[in-house]
């Protein structure tokens, strides 16, 4: 075990304190806007804590940190790609401020006001199915860390001596390290459903500021002890050495090139802006000005959120060489690096800051599927009372899922590169519709239905062809190449939307935006 008892001590107070404002939370939730988006009440550093804690939790560390293991330094270029991002959306505003102009709180919502009824539940479905699988692998990536970090990756012997236990092991078909992934998986799924269903975004919010400090001062602290034992001069050179050119240039490295840095340079706009948990905080800010800031001064720290997990990655490559398994190799590394104490307060700050992440993904996937899913298709809508508990009974499912998905899924590629490709399945066709519908006066229905399928395609095609490729054509193979799949998802999105507009302007007439600002009004 890693794991003393002052660790355990930090770590237990502090997750005790975050559930108990969850709870306290709840008595602000008086409706849905409460609910969903904290009442449109939150200012710039309120927001911009909140989106950095929701962008960056133990999931991020993890797939950074795999990809920094895997690809040396070349894959900082995606934290220079992020920065940017954020910046052109903080400096002008693109897409977040005229959402919420709009007063939407879910990106579906603005299809039914642009486009129509059914345009909203297609979109609605393809937003949470896609969202739901992006989400699918952050447990099981969680539970990697906790019982490498922690030590319980080798506690299969102590396993052994609870009967019960090996008995739900067995029945499971498990083993002993599969079933203590899965007890760590359990025990945080009960814990961020607590506090995320009973608070919503009051609750998020207000935790979100507090992991933000815990987070980045143990990001801080870990840091310093992995520099403290192995120096950025010996990291460079064992990358050099085992890696060469595609250690440090992304364009020599196989799993990147020139297609891949187009997709990352088109997806992360896009994603940054339309991405529900990430547009959820701009849409719960007290303006449109306040919801174009919250990016802007949030995309100052990206770079570095991105970097520093990534480099802990790197790092790895020198202290324990090319051969761990990609996904614990980061793990171990500041597991064995960090002293007790220290050691529980930054998995306190990585826990923390998956709460975040769980608790921004659940809350905006239930909101899609009660307002986007079953809310059109109802002859009544739902009371505020009702749309907020159907969302927690949904939030719960979606935890289910999670559990179940997570242990027994093997994703293809690397983390990042699944991550990236089941979020293209929605925000492709989202920009193509969100974009249009704010930018273009031509865009219309036919437009709508066709950037939706079309831009959901390519990544649908690619996880299902995956685990077939040796059957395939040689035709049909760059379906498999992750990388083609998701920027070919971005140009059948804006192909869909315009020829589809363009074609049917007389038999579908766009709706005019001067409409959609008495909304604004």
């Amino acid at each position: 075990m890693n794991f003393y008892l002052l660790d355990w001590l930090i770590l237990f107070f502090y997750l005790a304190f975050s559930v108990f404002i969850g709870v306290r939370a709840k008595k602000y939730v008086e409706n849905v806007e409460g609910y969903f988006v904290a009442g449109r009440k939150v200012r710039v550093a309120l927001g911009s804590a909140t989106l950095i804690a929701t962008e960056i939790g133990i999931v991020t560390f993890m797939y950074m940190g795999e990809l920094g293991y895997v690809t040396g330094f070349s894959c900082f270029f995606l934290g220079i790609i992020g920065f940017l991002a954020y910046m052109v959306i903080g400096k002008t505003g693109f897409v977040v401020q005229g959402l919420r102009r709009l007063r939407v709180i879910t990106i579906p919502e603005f299809y039914e006001l642009r486009y129509s009824r059914m345009v909203r539940f297609i979109g609605g479905i393809i937003l949470f199915l896609g969202g739901v699988l992006n989400m699918g692998v952050f447990l099981k990536f969680d539970g990697i860390f906790l019982s490498q970090t922690m030590g319980f990756a080798d506690a299969g012997a102590a396993l052994g001596r609870v009967p019960v236990l090996m008995s739900l092991a067995h029945t499971l078909g498990m083993n002993e390290a599969t079933m203590i992934l899965f007890l760590i998986m359990t025990i945080m799924l009960l814990i961020v459903i607590a506090y995320t269903v009973l608070g919503g975004m009051f609750s998020v919010v207000i935790t979100d500021f507090t992991q933000f400090v815990v987070l980045t001062f143990g990001m801080f602290v870990a840091t310093i002890f992995v520099l403290m034992r192995v120096s950025f001069g010996e990291v460079a050179a064992v990358v050099t050495r085992e890696l060469g050119d595609a250690g440090v240039n992304p364009f020599a490295n196989p799993r990147f090139g020139w297609v891949f840095f187009l997709w990352m340079l088109i997806g992360a706009i896009t994603t940054s802006a339309l991405w529900q948990p990430a547009a959820s905080k701009s849409l719960a800010s007290e303006s449109p000005e306040v919801g174009r800031k919250v990016f802007l001064f949030t995309g100052l720290t990206l770079a570095g959120r991105y970097m520093i997990p990534m480099f802990w990655g790197v790092a790895a490559i020198a202290v324990f060489g090319p051969k761990l398994d990609t996904m614990t190799a980061m793990p171990k590394l500041l597991a064995t690096s960090v002293p007790s104490g220290f050691l529980g307060l930054m998995v306190a700050g990585m826990l923390a800051a998956s709460m975040s992440t769980y608790s921004a993904y659940m809350l905006a996937w239930s909101s899609v599927a009660t307002r986007d899913i079953i809310g059109p298709v109802r002859r009544r809508p739902l009371s505020g009372h009702g749309t907020i508990t159907v969302s927690r009974i949904i939030s719960g499912f979606i935890g289910l899922f999670l559990l179940v998905f997570g242990l027994w899924y093997q994703i293809p590629a690397t983390a990042f590169q699944y991550i990236a490709i089941t979020g293209a399945m929605y925000t492709a066709g989202a920009f193509g519709c969100v974009a249009a519908g704010l930018y273009w006066k031509k865009a219309n229905v036919v437009g709508a239905y066709a950037s939706i399928v079309m831009g959901a395609l390519a990544p649908v095609a690619f996880l299902v062809l995956e685990g077939l490729k040796r059957s395939l054509p040689q035709g049909l193979l760059f379906l498999v190449d992750v990388n083609v799949s998701g920027l070919l998802s971005f140009f059948l999105a804006a192909l869909g939307m315009v020829v589809g507009s363009l074609l049917t302007q007389k038999s579908h007439p766009p709706i005019r935006l001067p409409q959609l600002e008495e909304r604004s009004k």
